[in-house]
């Protein structure tokens, strides 16, 4: 599986190489002696933020998930939480796109030869509570014919893979193993399964114990370093471009984007509050803190400017941007933390870049 907001993501099937944009809804087919396709879903419902695509390779094609791109806090904001949804599109190697809409409260587990693995509905586990660990889940599994199948497994599930020449399943074997740290808290050992898949059907429940599972390290799972991902292809000239449609946001929701956006950088002179009550600014240095909003939707801008020792002679400033090129809302959540380990470990551009008194970085 790959996660990134730019590029370009192989999947090879057979003869064929479908190569899928992460930033834009399409996807080139190739194939030795014939001419490339293209293939968009650019009216494809993704909601009002803005997406993340993950990819997964499928011996059927390429699996692409799109999630919110953003925490649910923020998208609890101006009503639009109802509206957060993912979605799936797969692609085939002869060009056809399969669609699967408002999938509520979805994680990506991987791609096998029956379809795309998906954990459904949420839910929180307690590291010291064994139950937690041992209820059942409910699994969707969505076939490149479109049909949507509902299977459960009663432990958490991590990761489905497939290998030659079985599909598998990995687990959490129970609650995590407890050390004493030595001051109060605890470290936990983390243990898993990896259990058989059948070759052909999706059970209706897969329960440790019923089906053939023998333990894994964490190590030994494949994809479970960021570092075993092939990274993307970048963007070159040449490649197709297809634009998302335009995002259905309404006013209400445009002006909630705006405030929540404001609202991250609102309290930089005075945003943390030390024991004794006295309130301190995000980093040492920052005073005088503005935030103006420039432009209309889908162009809307925060400008962030502030004085700091870094650049005494003037201000420093940080632009964000509301909406993506769709309109659709992107997050700003903890980008005032960003800036603020961005000017603890004075990662700066030098003063010398300043323009009319203000340097942006």
């Amino acid at each position: 599986m790959v996660d990134d907001p730019s590029g370009w993501h192989d999947v090879v099937v057979a003869d064929s190489l479908i190569r899928v944009s992460l930033a834009e809804p399409v996807a080139v087919i190739r194939r030795r002696g014939v001419r490339d396709r293209v293939v968009s879903w650019a009216d494809l419902p993704v909601g009002p933020i803005n997406p993340r695509a993950r990819i997964a390779a499928a011996p059927s094609g390429a699996w692409v998930v799109y999630t919110p791109a953003t925490a649910d806090e923020m998208a609890e904001r101006g009503g639009i939480a109802a509206r957060v949804t993912s979605t799936v599109v797969h692609v085939s190697p002869s060009g056809d796109v399969v669609r699967f809409m408002d999938l509520a409260d979805v994680h990506l587990l991987g791609a096998t030869r029956h379809g795309l693995w998906l954990s459904s509905g949420r839910w929180d586990a307690n590291p010291d509570t064994e139950q937690d660990w041992l209820t059942v889940r409910e699994l969707l599994v969505l076939d490149a014919g479109g049909t949507t199948h509902r299977s459960s497994v009663d432990r958490i599930p991590l990761l489905a893979f497939e290998d030659d020449p079985s599909p598998h399943l990995i687990v959490h074997a129970a609650a995590p193993d407890a050390t004493p740290d030595g001051v109060g808290g605890a470290c936990y050992t983390y243990r898993h399964l990896q259990l058989d898949l059948p070759a052909e059907g999706i059970p209706a429940a897969l329960r440790v114990g019923e089906h053939p599972a023998a333990s894994i390290e964490e190590r030994d799972i494949p994809g479970w370093s960021e570092d075993d991902a092939p990274p993307p292809h970048p963007a070159v000239a040449g490649d197709p471009r297809v634009p998302w449609d335009m995002a259905d946001l309404s006013e209400a929701e445009r002006t909630s984007a705006v405030d929540a956006a404001c609202a991250e950088f609102g309290d930089l002179d005075e945003y943390w509050q030390s024991a004794v009550g006295v309130m301190l600014p995000l980093t040492d240095g920052v005073q005088d803190a503005r935030v103006t909003v420039i432009g209309d939707w889908p162009e809307t801008r925060i400008e962030v400017t502030f004085t700091h020792p870094h650049y005494p002679q003037g201000r420093l400033r940080r632009t964000h941007r509301v909406f993506d090129d769709a309109g659709r809302i992107r997050s700003v959540q903890y980008a005032s933390i960003h800036l603020m380990e961005d000017l603890d470990t004075r990662a700066l551009p030098p003063a010398g870049n300043a323009r009319n008194t203000i340097l942006d970085i």
